[in-house]
C-alpha cells in the first residue's frame, strides 16, 4: 500500500485501489450541466490528497463519510500540475479492524503508554483532594482528552496530541521545579499541567478535520477549562484557597492578556505552568519547521515566534526530502 507522500510525483499517475481515510466530503455541481459530484479530501498519516467522484450515485454519501476509512478504486491523474484521485467507486470497511495510526497523524507515543505515564503522575499527587480532582476531570473527558489534538495547526496538531502535550508540559515543569527546591508546589504543578488545556476537549471538534466548536469560539478553552476545574472543586468540597489557586493556573496559563489569558500568572506554580506550556509548544513548532528544510538552510519565518528564521546546521542528520508545511494566516495556540 502506497502512502500519500509517495503519490505526489508524476511517476505516481495511474490506477490505484487501496484504503484511505475520508477527511472531508462535500457536494459540488458542475458549471455546465449542474450535475452533482463529490469533492473529497483523502488522508493517511503522511498527508492529504484531493479527490473527485464525478458520477455521484445514490448512496455515495453513506459510503464517503468523514473520519472513516474507505477502500478507493480509481485513478491518479495530474490536474493543473497537481496530482489528484479520480474515484470510480468506494467500498465500506469494518472500522473496528482499521489501524488508525496508518491514516491519522498521531502522537509519537502510544495511548496505552501515555495512559501509564498519566496514571503515575496522578497517583504521585500527595494531596488527596487535588488527586481526586485531577482524576475525576480526566475521567469525565477521557474520550476527548485521549484523542484530541493539542491545537488546530500550531503544535501537536495530531491525534492524541492533547494528551502528549499535557504530559510533556508536566515533565518540563517538574524538571525545572527539581532544580529549585522549595519554590514550587508539586501537587499544584501536576494538576495544573495535566489540566491546563482541558478546555480543548470542548473547544476542538476532534482529531480529524479539526475545527473550533461553537462553544470553543464563543468562550475559548481557557475559560472553559477554568470553569470545569472551578465547578469540580466545589463539587468535591475543596476549600476556597485551593479552588482559587487551581482556577488561577487555568486562567493565567497563556501568560498575558494579548495571548488570551484574562490575568497574568500571580503564583510561582501558575508561572511555571505557563513557562512549561510555552516551552513545549514552541519546541514542537521548531521541530516542525526544521523538517521543512535541508541541513544548511534557513526555515521560513515563524509567525508565532516573532517571525524568526531558524538555521539547520550542515552536520544535522538529513532524513530525506523536506516535508511541506501549511502556515495558517492567523496562528492560534
Amino acid at each position: 500500500m502506497k502512502q500519500i507522500k509517495d503519490l505526489q510525483g508524476e511517476d505516481a499517475v495511474g490506477r490505484i485501489r487501496q484504503p484511505f481515510l475520508i477527511k472531508s466530503c462535500e457536494e459540488g455541481a458542475t458549471n455546465t450541466s449542474g450535475a452533482l459530484y463529490l469533492n473529497i479530501t483523502l488522508a493517511d498519516a503522511t498527508g492529504t490528497m484531493e479527490a473527485r467522484k464525478w458520477d455521484m450515485k445514490k448512496g455515495d454519501r453513506e459510503i464517503f463519510v468523514p473520519n472513516t476509512v474507505v477502500e478507493i478504486d480509481g485513478s491518479i491523474i495530474n490536474y493543473r500540475g497537481k496530482n489528484q484521485i479520480k474515484i470510480n467507486s468506494g467500498t465500506k470497511l469494518d472500522q473496528s479492524t482499521i489501524d488508525r495510526s496508518l491514516y491519522v497523524p498521531h502522537a509519537p507515543v502510544s495511548v496505552p503508554d501515555m495512559k501509564g505515564e498519566l496514571r503515575d503522575l496522578v497517583n504521585s499527587i500527595q494531596d488527596e483532594q487535588i488527586r481526586e480532582l485531577t482524576q475525576a476531570i480526566i475521567n469525565d473527558t477521557w474520550p476527548q482528552y485521549s484523542t484530541h489534538p493539542a491545537a488546530v495547526t500550531v503544535h501537536q496538531a495530531y491525534e492524541s496530541g492533547l494528551l502528549f502535550h499535557s504530559i510533556s508540559v508536566c515533565k518540563v515543569a517538574l524538571a525545572i521545579a527539581d532544580l529549585y527546591p522549595g519554590t514550587f508546589h508539586r501537587d499544584y504543578l501536576i494538576c495544573g499541567c495535566l489540566l491546563h488545556d482541558i478546555g480543548k476537549t470542548w473547544e476542538l471538534s476532534g482529531p480529524v478535520s479539526t475545527k473550533y466548536t461553537r462553544i470553543g469560539k464563543l468562550e475559548g478553552h481557557i475559560n472553559i477549562g477554568a470553569i470545569l476545574i472551578n465547578n469540580k472543586c466545589h463539587e468535591l468540597g475543596l476549600d476556597e484557597e485551593k479552588t482559587e489557586l487551581l482556577t488561577h493556573i487555568l486562567f493565567s496559563h497563556h501568560g498575558l492578556p494579548e495571548y488570551g489569558s484574562p490575568v497574568v500568572p500571580k503564583t510561582a506554580d501558575a508561572f511555571l505552568v505557563h513557562l512549561a506550556d510555552d516551552c513545549d509548544a514552541k519546541v514542537n513548532v521548531i521541530q516542525n519547521y526544521l523538517k521543512t528544510v535541508r541541513p544548511g538552510e534557513f526555515t521560513a519565518r515563524i509567525p508565532w515566534m516573532d517571525n524568526i528564521e531558524l538555521y539547520r546546521p550542515t552536520f544535522d542528520r538529513d532524513d530525506g526530502a523536506p516535508e511541506p508545511l501549511e502556515v495558517p494566516e492567523k496562528a492560534q495556540k
